[in-house]
């Protein structure tokens, strides 16, 4: 995965960006002599730490210096989008304002060194990071939920492009879970090979990080899966609390977790809607789904604490099957179709009697696709705009559940 040669365990599990060229020599001395390899560290400051991300294993720590940067804030806030939650962030530079060293604690960052840092604070500073064990580490990772209003509905499909896209193109660390325990399909469509371990991390008595890294399947360096063999009497669950240690793990070790959440709703998918940053429903025009959608916004509340509902209109799969109106459709639920996904026709189902699902051939939808990924990450579409604000996805962070009143029955009865 990395270009780097790592020599050591030691080299595997820290990087270093230097501002200028100049310094590299110093810190790489500094390092040689805590006993790491030299070629860990690298030039180009924060900005290369963001590209060296994209395309690099995450080591444990990592060590970026913002001088000559123009908006500091927002590059220290994409790179931490771009690590692992169990990664930990020590920014560098010569500013010794306190305003800015409490705004990049308040974003997430591990701590601030001013430099020139002498060789004893570089050593403190690397042990105190490696000092904090998993129960002092808190999950910075979001949780996107899919679902359908109808079965057959394309779930499993916008879930798989979420989890794709979002590794491929976003550079996010990711995880699929594969909720739909009998009929579950994303090891088919991810060309998976092994079996997951959903169903034996679901009836342990302890969920840990070493526990949920065994139990999943990795589909390249930033995507991995959870899922189960399907099995047609697979139980429900007894504990929704289970399920919801489950995904506070997983948030732990992935910045986001896709869920495929099947419509029939089994026991516990509702509590993971309501305790989702995004949730998305697809949705066909029809008088059942306008009454299934209904029901589902009744029971999983607004977005009064920052969770996204994205109501998406799958038309990927076939065409002309509307009943009812869209402004009728609109008027019931009492809210907006978000996005409407393009006809593609049979040819992403024969995709698949080639290996895995791909969608190389359907520039139109993966476009959509890509739409829709940005909007569940709390962002605009970056086609739409080159240049955001990265603080609007850790604002959705710090909702972590959803307490707020159940919406009002609008429109008349179908």
């Amino acid at each position: 995965m990395s270009d780097i040669n790592m020599q050591t365990e030691k080299a595997a599990s820290i990087v270093y960006f230097t501002a200028q060229k100049e310094e590299k020599a110093a810190v790489c001395d500094r390092l040689v002599r805590l006993g790491y390899a030299s070629d860990v560290v690298h030039s180009g400051g924060i900005s290369a730490a963001n590209e060296w991300c994209k395309h690099n294993a995450i080591p444990h720590l990592i060590f970026a210096d913002i001088d000559k940067v123009n908006t500091p804030l927002l590059a220290v806030a994409e790179l931490i989008e771009r690590t692992s939650p169990t990664s930990k962030l020590i920014v560098v530079g010569s500013d010794q304002s306190i305003d800015q060293y409490r705004a990049l604690l308040s974003i997430g960052v591990f701590d601030y060194l001013v430099k020139p840092a002498p060789l004893d604070m570089m050593a403190k500073m690397i042990q105190k990071a490696r000092r904090g064990d998993e129960s002092e580490s808190f999950g910075t990772g979001r949780t996107i939920s899919v679902t359908g209003s109808s079965g057959g509905i394309g779930t499993s499909l916008v879930a798989y492009a979420l989890g794709r896209l979002l590794s491929n193109q976003r550079y996010f660390k990711s995880a699929l879970v594969d909720f739909d325990r009998k009929n579950g399909c994303l090891d088919l469509m991810l060309g998976a090979q092994g079996e997951s371990g959903l169903d034996s991390v679901l009836q342990t008595d302890k969920i840990d990080s070493r526990l949920l890294e065994r139990s999943m399947t990795e589909i390249d360096g930033r995507l991995s899966l959870l899922a189960q063999q399907p099995n047609y009497q697979a139980k429900d669950i007894d504990d929704t609390d289970q399920l919801l240690l489950l995904g506070a793990g997983l948030c732990r070790i992935f910045n986001q977790v896709i869920w495929d959440l099947p419509s029939s709703q089994p026991y516990g998918s509702l509590e993971v809607l309501k305790h989702s940053q995004a949730r998305i429903i697809l949705v066909d025009l029809t008088v059942a789904d306008a009454r299934n959608t209904l029901r589902l916004l009744n029971e999983i509340g607004d977005e009064s604490n920052g969770q996204r509902i994205l109501l998406v209109r799958n038309t990927c799969r076939q065409q002309n099957v509307d009943v009812i109106t869209q402004t009728a459709f609109e008027e019931f639920v009492g809210r907006k179709i978000d996005m409407q996904l393009p006809f593609v026709g049979g040819g992403l189902s024969k995709s698949l009697l080639q290996g895995k699902l791909s969608f190389d051939a359907f520039p139109e939808l993966t476009r959509h696709l890509l739409h829709l990924t940005d909007l569940a990450c709390g962002k605009e579409p970056q086609e739409l705009s080159s240049s955001l604000p990265f603080m609007a996805s850790f604002l959705s962070k710090l909702r972590p559940n959803n307490t707020s009143k159940k919406l009002r029955l609008k429109g008349a009865r179908l």
